[in-house]
């Protein structure tokens, strides 16, 4: 039986760079027996994810025919494995297709494969960190962090999503992995997924030496969000400046930035710590906390 592999972000947790790397080694995937397919492929440029899949899952009937189209792909590839990555499924449900809904229709489109969701976790507050430096750098976000905090609190209970996904796919179906360094094979995602995948990267893949995607450094984040505040009304020249702020101000891998207090810390700790702990068990079959606590900087840009 045939595998569908469908990786599903988070976002922020490394997605471009992976993207990137099985796009570009397409067919080096191939000789290996995983289809990256070009169905549900994004049109703009430095997208390398399969957003339009996901995209489409805003209306049935759209959402029924590319999964169908992505179904004859992979059929005619015959190839073992098919891998789909896009952040934007971690997005699901929307409107028109409710609950559970968008998953059991990719399971019926796909009967006859092992429908895999592989979603890779990071701790809550860091996940809040990185959103918000990612929207001040590419975005334009203006407003402080705990403002943009009411904002995407929805994307932090993780437990919500996995279960509906479960729902729709089956408990067995959903791979959780967690995106921290000490517990991703060579501490990178790619390294990871390939691993999961039975690929070699040593055979036939070219992979860049830099992270794409990175965030700013705390000097480069206060200068871009007073540029967002100051030029709102003058989209070139916030452009310009941008573009001078991360080229200035880029962001290692592994640089940790902490943006919330430690009081502010404690309590997200809290308000998430026994829906992970749910999550563990149900997915992982571990009662212990899902995030592996380390005095190392865990967390990634």
């Amino acid at each position: 039986m045939p595998t569908l592999f469908l990786h599903v972000g988070l976002h922020k947790t490394g997605t471009t760079s992976l993207q990137k790397a099985f796009f570009d080694n397409r067919a080096a995937l191939e000789r290996q027996g995983a289809l990256y397919p070009r169905t549900g492929l994004s049109p703009k440029p430095v997208n390398w994810g399969h957003h339009e899949l996901a995209y489409a899952l805003r209306h049935k009937l759209q959402g029924t025919e590319m999964w169908q189209a992505l179904r004859k792909e992979a059929d005619d590839a015959g190839l073992p494995n098919v891998v789909v990555s896009s952040e934007e499924l971690s997005l699901l449900p929307f409107a028109s297709l409710p609950g559970s809904a968008a998953f059991k229709l990719i399971s019926n489109i796909f009967e006859g494969y092992d429908v895999r969701l592989i979603c890779y976790l990071r701790p809550q507050a860091e996940m809040i960190t990185s959103l918000y430096n990612h929207h001040v750098k590419s975005v334009g976000e203006k407003r402080d962090v705990l403002e943009f905090l009411a904002q995407v609190a929805p994307r932090l209970d993780y437990q919500n999503y996995l279960n509906v996904a479960a729902h729709g796919l089956g408990t067995d179906a959903i791979e959780v992995r967690l995106y921290q360094k000490s517990q991703m094979k060579n501490g990178d995602i790619i390294s990871d997924m390939a691993d999961r995948l039975g690929i070699d990267l040593t055979r036939g893949f070219t992979l860049r030496q830099t992270s794409l995607n990175s965030g700013l450094t705390r000097e480069g984040l206060q200068a871009m969000l007073e540029a967002n505040r100051r030029l709102a009304g003058d989209p070139e020249r916030l452009k310009a400046e941008r573009t001078a702020i991360v080229e200035r101000h880029r962001a290692p891998a592994f640089y940790r930035h902490q943006l919330l207090s430690d009081e502010m810390l404690q309590v997200i700790e809290a308000l998430y710590r026994n829906k992970n702990r749910q999550i563990a068990r149900r997915f992982l079959g571990r009662d212990e906390p899902l995030f592996a606590l380390s005095s190392e900087a865990e967390a990634l840009a």
